[in-house]
C-alpha cells in the first residue's frame, strides 16, 4: 500500500494503453535532394529521416526562399526545363511577368483547390498543398528574401481521414498558378539567373521547408504514471 505525506491511502498507478496523437517536426531543405537526379530545386523527391506510419495531418509551420536581389530573379520552366519567363519578389522591379504569390505541391498531399486559368474548366481539385505570398524582406535596401511563417501568414494545413499508412518521401514542385497540371513546368532558383541545364547550379539558392507532422500513435495515457487519491482514473 501506498501513502502520500499526510498518511492518505495513494490508488497505484495503472498502464492504460490508448491510441494518441503524436506531433513531430520536420525541416527539409531543397539542396539534400539527389542533384544527380533533380538538378533544379523546383521539382523532386525528397527522402525524409524516417518512415512516419498512421499521419493524420501535415502543417507548413515556415519557409524561407533565397535572397534575390535587383540582378536576380527567378526562372520559371514550362514543362521542358526551359526558362520562359522570369519573376522577381523585388518591389523595385516591374515587369509584365511579376507574380505576387505561388504554390507548393507536394503529390497526393495535396488537399487545396483552385479555379482553372482562363475559365478552362470548374477547377482543379486536391491540386496544391500551400500558398506562398512572395513578399520581400529587405536585409539592406538592396537584397531580398521570401520569409513564409504561417503566425502571420494564412494557415498552410492538410488533414487527411483515413490517415496515411506510411509516408517516407515527398515529390515536391514549386509553380505559378499558371503553370497548372502535371505538363505546367515548375519555379526554380539557380545561382547565375540562367537555364539550370543539366547541371547543378542551384548552389546557395536553396530553400527550406518546416512542417509539422501529425500521427497516430499506440502508447499510454496521461495518467498511466501517477498515483493520486482518487479512486476512479478521469476520464
Amino acid at each position: 500500500m501506498n501513502f502520500d505525506r499526510r498518511g492518505q491511502q495513494l490508488t497505484p498507478s495503472t498502464p492504460k494503453t490508448t491510441l494518441r496523437t503524436v506531433k513531430k517536426t520536420l525541416h527539409i531543405d531543397s539542396g539534400d535532394r539527389d542533384t544527380s537526379k533533380y538538378y533544379t530545386n523546383g521539382d523532386f523527391f525528397v527522402y525524409l529521416p524516417r518512415v512516419y506510419e498512421r499521419v493524420v495531418s501535415l502543417r507548413l509551420m515556415s519557409a524561407e526562399f533565397p535572397i534575390i536581389t535587383t540582378a536576380h530573379q527567378h526562372s520559371y520552366s514550362k514543362g521542358n526545363n526551359i526558362s520562359g519567363a522570369t519573376y522577381s519578389a523585388d518591389p523595385a522591379i516591374t515587369s509584365s511577368s511579376n507574380v505576387y504569390y505561388f504554390e507548393v505541391d507536394i503529390e497526393g498531399l495535396n488537399k487545396s483547390d483552385e479555379t482553372v486559368v482562363a475559365a478552362n474548366g470548374s477547377g482543379y481539385v486536391d491540386s496544391f498543398y500551400a500558398k506562398i505570398p512572395v513578399m520581400a524582406s529587405s536585409v539592406d535596401g538592396t537584397n531580398y528574401f521570401i520569409e513564409y511563417n504561417d503566425h502571420s501568414g494564412q494557415d498552410n494545413i492538410a488533414k487527411y481521414a483515413p490517415p496515411i499508412s506510411k509516408l517516407d518521401r515527398l515529390h515536391v514542385r514549386l509553380r505559378t498558378h499558371g503553370q497548372q497540371g502535371a505538363s505546367g513546368g515548375f519555379i526554380y532558383w539557380t545561382s547565375d539567373n540562367g537555364y539550370a541545364g543539366n547541371t547543378n547550379n542551384t548552389t546557395g539558392k536553396e530553400f527550406s521547408l518546416t512542417f509539422e507532422i501529425e500521427y497516430l500513435d499506440n502508447g499510454y495515457d496521461d495518467f498511466s504514471s501517477y498515483q493520486t487519491g482518487l479512486t476512479e482514473r478521469p476520464n
